[in-house]
């Protein structure tokens, strides 16, 4: 049983480890859009997503092989409990207190289209006649450009003020803004 307990840790720490070095490369190449993470309904009870199970299963190994040699009297099933308890317990914690809160802040920072529309933008690239261009807007203080086309195909010029009408497969439809 100490076997598995080690293979469990190692197992999980060399999954993190992977994680964070190929996350890192495929953010400096431009490949961090891909998010693997899936939640149950009751993710608060079973705290299921990629990141927690491979925490999970390091915490599992490295409780179980620290009451094995601690307590070598203990049985196996107990061991084994109290293993998977912590694991449990620790998986949870961390999805309240780390995960959510992270994932929370990630998403208050990213604006829905519903709140762009009647949002003013600035030209950044002319938006070519029947063409299109790029907007540059700002919301929650962050700045964002988007690609962009007029409602009626007209073109407007970099630098000039316009207005997001609607946005339809992540091309922003904007018109003049006069004041």
């Amino acid at each position: 049983m100490l076997t598995v307990f080690q293979v469990c840790f190692f197992v999980g720490i060399g999954l993190m480890l992977l994680s964070l070095i190929f996350g890192n490369i495929f953010e400096v190449i431009g490949i961090d859009g891909l998010d693997l993470d899936f939640d149950i309904g009751l993710s608060l009870f079973i705290p299921i997503s990629p990141i927690l199970l491979i925490f999970f299963i390091t915490v599992y190994g490295g409780v179980g092989w620290l009451i094995w040699n601690a307590f070598p009297a203990l049985e196996v099933i107990f061991i084994i409990l109290l293993a998977f308890a912590a694991g449990i317990v620790l998986s949870t914690l961390m999805n309240l207190f780390v995960i959510r809160p992270l994932k929370k802040a990630q998403n208050t920072s990213t604006p829905d289209s519903e709140d762009l529309v009647g949002l003013r933008a600035k030209v950044t690239e002319t938006i070519l006649e029947n063409g299109f261009g790029e907007i540059s807007y700002v919301i929650n203080g962050n700045s964002y450009t988007s690609p962009a086309k007029g409602i009626h195909g007209e073109a407007f010029k970099a630098g000039q003020e316009v207005v997001i009408c609607w946005i339809t497969d992540y091309i922003f439809y904007v018109s003049l803004f006069d004041i």
